[in-house]
């Protein structure tokens, strides 16, 4: 089990560290406010087509400046993440069920792709795990593709994913 996590791991920086080159390379790179203002065109409520029982709302707060992102299901609130710029970078900070606030960090971002990764992390217990990676990219029929990554006392874990489509207007 210890060689197939060293396996995930390397398998997963052999992917992130030439992503994130060819993206530093790529006169087509998001910029970070470029990457708010594509978070920002997301403003609505979206239904996960993985999980029908989810739905996530993104809506503008703080004058547009602040993007937040709200996991929703028939018991309430399930989590939230909010975007926010913070100098030269888009951080990411998730407000977990489990009770810890991971921040992130956008790479740059290429061909409309929003790639987060750790930058720290806060009120973290002894047991959690956390969001370590965070991906979107939006697709050609308007969908949104997310993918995250939790860290746990095992190292990284497999990669959720959902496809988010945008619900009709008052749903």
């Amino acid at each position: 089990m210890k060689n197939v996590r060293k396996i995930a791991l390397l398998a997963l920086l052999a992917f992130a560290v030439p992503l994130h080159a060819h993206a530093q390379e790529n006169a087509a790179a998001l910029s970070p406010s470029e990457q708010l203002e594509l978070i920002s065109s997301w403003e609505g409520r979206w239904q996960v087509a993985e999980t029908p029982a989810l739905e996530i709302v993104f809506e503008k707060t703080a004058r547009g400046s602040v993007m937040v992102e709200r996991w929703e299901t028939a018991s309430g609130l399930h989590s939230m993440t909010v975007y926010h710029l913070d100098g030269d970078a888009l951080v990411a900070t998730h407000y977990c069920p489990q009770g810890n606030q991971p921040r992130l960090e956008s790479l740059a971002g290429a061909d409309g792709q929003i790639r987060f990764t750790f930058r720290d992390v806060t009120d973290l217990d002894a047991g959690e795990s956390h969001t370590h990676d965070l991906w979107f990219a939006q697709a050609d029929d308007g969908t949104i593709l997310r993918s995250e990554v939790y860290r746990g006392e095992g190292g990284l874990q497999e990669p959720g994913r959902y496809t988010l489509s945008r619900m009709p207007s008052g749903g």
